[in-house]
């Protein structure tokens, strides 16, 4: 599959580049906790709190262990009785009265 080549050209067809990189900005500052720049200065402070390889939700090894458990299904009836259904290993239903 060819590239599409697309140039930009002023109305006296004299081609031009459009400024995009970061530094070609004009005004552009990196932003710090106190002034507002490539970002807010909240967002900055937010970020600059961020351990190294810090991970949003830190899951342990209990916890997907205690993901990966056998976990009951519990039902409720039209008239609000809970029940927990399970599956013998021969393929049946059944369904006992959770008090």
């Amino acid at each position: 599959m060819a590239t599409e080549i697309r140039v930009l050209k002023n109305i006296d067809d004299t081609v031009f580049y459009p400024k995009t990189h970061l530094i070609a900005v004009e005004g552009l500052e990196a932003a710090t906790t106190t002034t507002s720049g490539l970002m807010t200065a909240n967002d900055k402070t937010k970020l600059a709190g961020i351990e190294a390889n810090a991970e949003k939700n830190n899951v342990t090894a209990s916890d997907i262990a205690n993901w990966n458990k056998k976990q009951d299904a519990i039902l409720v009836s039209e008239n609000g009785t809970n029940f927990r259904i399970t599956v013998t290993n021969t393929g049946e239903v059944k369904a006992t009265r959770v008090e």
